[in-house]
């Protein structure tokens, strides 16, 4: 359990870490179809909820523990040993009040949520393309990108229902 809480909170940091998109270079599209794509996203970002988990996730992580990400971006970085990097991400995850873990885990579930509608969108507009022009758009790129988007919608789901019946409540 503390394995999986581990890497739920090294992903989600590492997202916020490198830094979330800002409403305004995300309203700034570079092409048509891209600008499409980042408008829906956007759109599914929106969402109040997402918001706020958000904003409590970044809000809750100390700048120590900023540092600590830090350095173990580092340390991995470095060639260190699992087991190393294992302590290191259980320093990490033991420092955050159980509050934040639970917000970032709720975080992850969302954005899984959010990516797989926006997938799902991305493959309903490339079986267009590839009904509008086959010889360019070969159909294993919607296909794939359908199969991906039913995979992180399904993906929580399961981890919540697996995590249940061998972790308990």
């Amino acid at each position: 359990m503390v394995a999986r809480r581990a890497l739920v909170l090294l992903l989600v940091t590492s997202f916020i870490v490198a830094g979330i998109p800002s409403r305004a270079r995300a309203a700034q599209p570079t092409d048509a179809a891209a600008g499409v794509a980042e408008a829906f996203v956007n759109l599914l970002l929106r969402d109040a909820e997402v918001q706020q988990l958000l904003q409590a996730v970044v809000s809750e992580i100390p700048a120590a523990t900023e540092e600590q990400l830090e350095q173990f971006a580092q340390l991995a970085v470095s060639g260190a040993t699992p087991e190393d990097l294992d302590q290191q991400l259980q320093l990490i995850v033991s420092s955050l009040p159980e509050a934040t873990q639970s917000n970032i885990e709720q975080l992850i579930t969302r954005l899984a949520y959010v990516a797989g509608f926006g997938l799902m969108a991305g493959a309903i507009f490339k079986f267009k393309q590839h009904k509008d022009n086959p010889t360019q758009i070969h159909i294993g790129q919607p296909v794939a990108l359908l199969f991906i988007a039913a995979a992180l919608l399904i993906i929580p789901s399961i981890f919540q229902s697996t995590g249940t019946t061998l972790f308990g409540q």
